[in-house]
């Protein structure tokens, strides 16, 4: 417990300075600086995590990322964590974010500035399009592209529905996608307030070459990351391998927070 509050102190301190120091970066012409300091920002989370909060993450996979951009990840979402690894792993990275987030104070000003890639996880044609837009600077920027499938921050255990937003990227970039699996959940679980000290880890997965089609691609990057992150979940909690439940957690769906008892693999 004491770990824990010490931690967020730490992380949360820290990121408001940090975020400050961004705002002032905020009127240069170009994003590099910031995104530079975006990179020591997740570096040194990363730190704190492992020498304040407990947390050991264990990076797998690393042959796995893409050498250079771009490039595109598709991620299991268990917490804020998640993406701190990534932007720790990869400099310059362009995730694709929640509108919502674009309007918070300090932080809206500093992700327009990032150009990251916002969309609105309802979906739709014209947010396809916009999606399409701004992942279409990233790519021809030469920028690694993160995007959450299930559009979600997910339990342990749980998976939603995935999105066709990440097809749509890896048939109008014309890129392979690497998929990527986690535990980090099981040490900080979406955005609960209470971290645990322990051992985790995050896993880039082998890519899946272009050119399948809709269904095809979905099937196998689902099947990818939650394989893997359940195989990941088992490995460090010490409980038996079983695999994820569809918990609907989108606006709008029924069901929203029950899990449905359905194996993955039926589906």
């Amino acid at each position: 417990m004491i770990r824990s509050l010490a931690f967020n102190l730490f992380f949360y301190v820290f990121t408001l300075l940090v975020a400050m120091v961004g705002i002032v970066l905020v009127p240069i012409p170009t994003p590099v600086v910031l995104r530079g300091l975006l990179h020591w920002w997740a570096r040194a989370v990363v730190w704190g995590m492992r020498w304040i909060g407990g947390m050991k993450i264990e990076i797998r996979g690393r042959a796995n990322i893409p050498a250079r951009g771009p490039a595109l990840l598709a991620n299991k979402h268990h917490s804020e964590s998640d993406g701190i690894i990534l932007a720790a792993e990869i400099r310059g990275i362009a995730f694709v974010a929640m509108q919502e987030l674009f309007r918070y104070p300090l932080i809206g000003a500093i992700l327009y500035r990032l150009q990251m890639i916002r969309v609105d996880t309802c979906g739709g044609g014209r947010e396809r399009a916009n999606l399409a837009q701004f992942a279409k600077r990233a790519y021809d920027g030469g920028r690694h592209i993160a995007i959450y499938p299930e559009g979600n921050l997910m339990a342990p255990g749980e998976r939603e529905r995935y999105r066709s937003g990440i097809y749509y990227l890896y048939r109008d970039l014309d890129l392979p996608v690497t998929p990527v699996a986690t535990s980090l959940g099981l040490l900080w679980n979406r955005r609960d307030w209470r971290k645990k000290a322990g051992r985790c880890a995050i896993e880039f997965l082998p890519s899946i070459e272009t050119g399948l089609d809709k269904h095809a691609f979905m099937q196998r990057l689902e099947e990818a990351i939650e394989t893997a992150s359940d195989r990941l979940i088992a490995e460090f909690s010490g409980r038996p391998y079983t695999p994820s439940q569809l918990v609907l957690r989108s606006q709008g769906q029924a069901g929203i927070g029950q899990p449905i008892s359905v194996p993955r693999a039926a589906l």
